[in-house]
């Protein structure tokens, strides 16, 4: 082999790209090769990316960018088919690869394929010539599908990173939309933070009007006016498919087909990601986000929003799309537990002395969806809440928090009444049987508990430190948290 000085490197320094630096120098070794480089592709979908390699060389460019259908690699990338240099006459900087010139004799690339979707190029070259074989084409092809591996499991993680850090901010758009009863707040709510959900480039939001079959974007308010409206043309858009089919919808491309978003926010965009408001099986809107790359969201994208529009939903169908009075207002639409407003007032009018609120989270939820649907899910959420119900019974109130994190006020308890009455309760959830779609599921939770002293609390800073005692318990792995001053620091 060369003994020139070595040249390797990775996007990050993170456990998946030290396995592909791995994976690299593993190629290296097994084809005898002067460089291996391993490109990823883009989420735009026209672009290339040097995201690991290792060479015997110096000359290397480090995450240089290839288009699809530029030279020999983003030829590969292009025709999804290999290719085999056995003499390679050209200059080397033409692969894009090298700042200088390097006597490059053989030269290979494979695709990097997860089934039918291309998710990189992996190259290789040498400095004698007819170095590569069939052999060492089939070998390659074995290796491209290793690195297909990897990045799927990077893929994953870096969803459930995504994912993990969003329930925070949902939990604080949570707490923004229940602080008032006003639709024009609500909206602008969703207009400022949507952004923090998931990335994007432009926001619409549809409601339901009072006019049977009519739905309108909303535009975010300016002050205190009056909410601005444009008709949605439900058979004609995008939106429109999103609320006729109460399903979710990530269009990966805008120019392919003509099709129309709804709403002047959708020009120039290439993405569409749009979700539906659903209130007991009822269409009261929809949510979407656009982007002006190709391919811009992802599945993690698709359930944030879906979370989302599923908050939103109750919140709007409270303010708006059904003038409910003062007392449905503070009730889920979904479960018909009280809410968060219904359990803060409850809070005051009770009066102080000592008590507690337990926040529990049941775990792993997100499988209902996935293995089900999200009317199978939401239809499971009103079993746990009627469980839950029947179990505090007049020892306490239970209302739905969020998703699948549920608030429990517990009056008349001293703190170790508290953690012995979360105990018992992850007990109950954890030998219940619920039947799903005529199949036995069982669920385990995690609790959070915060006990008011015998000065008591307000209602909202109790159910914040409820809320942040379940963070920590979550963030540590533990069943249950009792709230102190440390919780505060460490959840």
């Amino acid at each position: 082999m060369e003994t020139e000085s070595t040249q390797s490197a990775s996007i990050s320094p993170t456990r998946v790209s030290r396995q592909f630096e791995a994976l690299v120098h593993l190629v290296c070794n097994a084809m005898d090769a002067f460089t291996v480089a391993y490109f990823r592709q883009l989420p735009e979908g026209d672009e290339l990316r040097l995201y690991s390699f290792f060479s015997l060389g110096g000359n290397v460019v480090p995450g240089v960018r290839i288009r699809s259908g530029q030279g020999m690699i983003g030829w590969v990338a292009k025709e999804r088919k290999p290719l085999t240099v056995s003499e390679f006459s050209h200059d080397a900087t033409t692969l894009k690869l090298y700042s200088i010139q390097e006597e490059i004799k053989s030269f290979m690339a494979v695709p990097v394929m997860d089934g039918a979707r291309l998710t990189g190029v992996l190259a290789i070259d040498s400095k004698r010539q007819y170095s590569f074989t069939q052999k060492h084409q089939k070998l390659m092809t074995d290796f491209a599908r290793m690195f297909a591996f990897v990045a799927a499991d990077q893929e994953r993680v870096e969803e459930l990173e995504h994912e993990a850090s969003s329930i925070e901010t949902l939990a604080g758009v949570v707490d923004e939309m229940a602080s008032t009863e006003r639709l024009s707040h609500i909206v602008e709510v969703l207009h400022q933070n949507v952004g923090r959900l998931v990335e994007n480039s432009g926001f619409l939001f549809a409601l339901k009007s009072s006019q049977e079959g009519v739905f309108n974007i909303i535009p975010a308010p300016a002050g205190d006016e009056e909410l601005r409206r444009t008709p949605l043309q439900l058979d004609q858009s995008l939106m429109g498919w999103v609320i006729r089919n109460k399903r979710p919808l990530n269009h990966q491309d805008l120019r392919k087909g003509g099709a129309e978003v709804g709403g002047a926010e959708s020009e120039g965009h290439r993405s569409f990601l749009g979700v539906p408001m659903v209130v007991r099986k009822e269409v009261v809107g929809a949510l979407g986000v656009l982007n002006r790359r190709e391919k811009a969201f992802n599945q993690a994208d698709v359930r944030i929003l879906s979370i989302l529009g599923s908050i939103a939903a109750s919140y709007v169908a409270g303010a708006y799309a059904y003038g409910q009075t003062l007392a449905s207002r503070k009730t889920d639409p979904l479960t018909g537990l009280g809410n968060y407003i219904y359990l803060k007032e409850k809070i005051r009018e009770l009066g102080g002395g000592p008590a507690g609120m337990l926040a529990l989270d049941i775990n792993d939820f997100s499988r209902i969806t996935n293995e089900f649907s999200i009317e199978t899910a939401d239809n499971t959420l009103v079993e746990i809440a009627a469980f839950l119900k029947r179990v505090i019974g007049d020892l306490g109130h239970v209302a739905r928090y969020f998703g699948d994190v549920f608030l429990i006020y517990l009056p008349g308890q001293e703190e170790k009444d508290l953690v012995e009455a979360a105990r018992k309760l992850l007990e109950l959830v954890r030998a219940k049987n619920f039947f799903i779609d005529s199949k036995q599921v069982l669920f385990e939770a995690t609790a959070g508990v915060a006990p008011s002293g015998a000065g008591g609390l307000d209602g909202g800073e109790l159910i914040k430190r409820a809320f942040s005692a379940l963070k920590a318990a979550r963030k540590n792995g533990e069943p249950l948290v009792v709230y102190h001053d440390e919780t505060r620091k460490n959840g």
